[in-house]
């Protein structure tokens, strides 16, 4: 009897469930929800090209924010940016979700790094598909509580890159919702091209 009683009291400790630190894959569909416009962006190596809402401005290189930054573009309202630049990550082999999920773990700690901690992830990160391309989507809050999304994927030529939706507090102009948001990176996600 004493033996039972002490695997019981023992058997809470053997059996840890770990929250899972990424949400199930998700497929999206392949047309964006917002209106796109014609003005592209190019990596340097020319191995992706993506296209910008409407309404949207590519800025000069003087705005870039680091050497990594290979794209900045702005809003019409100036309330939203969209930060594409290159992770220093090693080629894989293969673009899986193991890769996507490493791709989301490098980006959120390098985010935190540069910031000395005062960027945060906020709830877990996502695998999303459409078609034969694979992204990863993360959100984190800034120190000054803006929360920002970004995407990371490999390109074909084993490239890693990363596009950030970044709120900007430098008008009166209201921060576009959480909802459009989100509408903004998955149709900027879907045309990505790589």
């Amino acid at each position: 009897m004493m033996f039972i009683m002490m695997l019981m009291t023992f058997s809470g400790c053997l059996f840890v469930w770990e929250e899972e630190e990424f949400y199930p894959p998700m497929a999206l569909s392949g047309k964006p929800e917002v209106s796109m416009s014609r003005i592209t962006v190019e990596s340097k190596d020319g191995d992706m090209i993506a296209f910008l809402p409407e309404g949207w401005h590519l800025l000069g290189k003087e705005h870039f924010p680091s050497n990594d930054v290979f794209a900045l573009a702005i809003d019409s309202s100036m309330t939203l940016s969209a930060v594409f630049s290159s992770l220093p990550l090693k080629a894989k082999d293969s673009s899986t979700i193991v890769d996507v999920n490493e791709m989301m773990r490098f980006a959120m700690n390098r985010h935190s790094q540069k910031s000395g901690g005062a960027i945060q992830q906020i709830g877990k990160g996502r695998a999303l598909t459409i078609g034969r391309r694979t992204f990863g989507y993360i959100t984190f809050a800034q120190s000054n509580d803006l929360i920002a999304k970004a995407l990371v994927w490999r390109s074909n030529s084993g490239n890693h890159y990363e596009c950030a939706i970044v709120p900007l507090d430098i008008t009166s102009s209201r921060i576009p919702s959480d909802s459009v948001q989100s509408a903004i990176i998955r149709s900027m996600a879907t045309t990505i091209l790589f």
